[in-house]
C-alpha cells in the first residue's frame, strides 16, 4: 500500500495526525540542535574559564562568560557573584538549584511535542468513531450489506476507523520515544554542567581576593 493510498483511506483525521507528527518532529531537531549546541558550547567555554582562573584573571573568565548565551556561563557569572560577596560556599550548595533553573530555557518547546503525543491517539481514536457512525450510516441508507453500496460503506468505514487508528498511534509512539531521548540528553548536560563548574569553582574559590585580577 502506498503512502498516498494510506492518507487517502485515512481522511481528513488521518491528515491532521500527520500534520501534529510533522510538527513535534521539527521541535525535535530544533530541541536537539540547541542541546547539542549547548554541550559543544559548555565543552569550549569550560576550558577558556578554567585556563584564566588559574592565571587568577577573573576578568577574562568573565569576559567568556559574558561573551556566551550557555547554561554554564550564566551559572559561572552567579558563581564569580558569589565569590566577589564572599558567599561562594553558600553557592555550592545551591548550584544543582542553579542548573536546573538555568537549563528550564533548553526544555522550551517540550510541550508542543508532550502535546502530540497525547492528542495524536485521540484524535486516532475519534476516527475510529467517525468510521463506525460511516459504516453504520452507510448500512442503514442501503438497506443491508448485501449490495455494493453497503460493501462500499463498510469498506469505506472500515478504512476510516482503522487508518487513524494507527495513524495516531503510531505519531505518539515516535514522539514519545524521541521526548525521551530529548530528557535524556538534557540530563546528560545537567550534570555535565554541574560537574564543570564545581571543577572551577574548586580553583578558584580559596584564592583571596586581593591576588585576583
Amino acid at each position: 500500500m502506498s503512502l498516498g493510498n494510506f492518507i487517502s483511506g485515512g481522511g481528513p483525521i488521518l491528515i491532521v495526525i500527520l500534520a501534529l507528527g510533522a510538527l513535534g518532529l521539527l521541535f525535535f531537531f530544533e530541541r536537539l540542535f540547541v542541546i547539542l549546541k549547548e554541550k559543544n558550547e559548555l565543552k569550549a567555554l569550560s576550558i577558556k574559564v578554567r585556563n584564566s582562573i588559574a592565571q587568577k584573571n577573573f576578568t577574562a573568565s568573565k569576559q567568556h562568560c559574558r561573551a556566551s548565551s550557555s547554561v554554564f556561563s550564566s551559572v559561572m557569572l552567579k558563581a564569580f557573584e558569589y565569590y566577589d560577596n564572599g558567599r561562594i560556599s553558600e553557592f555550592e550548595g545551591a548550584l544543582q538549584g542553579f542548573v536546573e533553573d538555568e537549563t528550564f530555557k533548553l526544555e522550551k518547546n517540550f510541550r508542543y511535542i508532550s502535546m502530540s503525543v497525547a492528542v495524536s491517539p485521540l484524535l486516532g481514536f475519534f476516527g475510529t468513531v467517525i468510521g463506525m457512525v460511516q459504516v453504520f450510516s452507510g448500512i442503514q441508507q442501503s438497506g443491508g450489506l448485501y449490495g455494493l453500496k453497503g460493501q462500499a460503506s463498510l469498506a469505506q468505514g472500515i478504512s476510516v476507523a482503522l487508518y487513524t487508528t494507527v495513524g495516531g498511534l503510531a505519531v505518539a509512539i515516535v514522539l514519545a520515544i524521541l521526548i525521551t531521548l530529548l530528557r535524556e540528553l538534557e540530563d546528560k548536560l545537567i550534570n555535565k554542567t554541574i560537574e564543570e563548574v564545581r571543577v572551577a569553582i574548586g580553583k578558584f574559590k580559596n584564592i583571596p581576593a586581593g591576588e585576583v585580577r
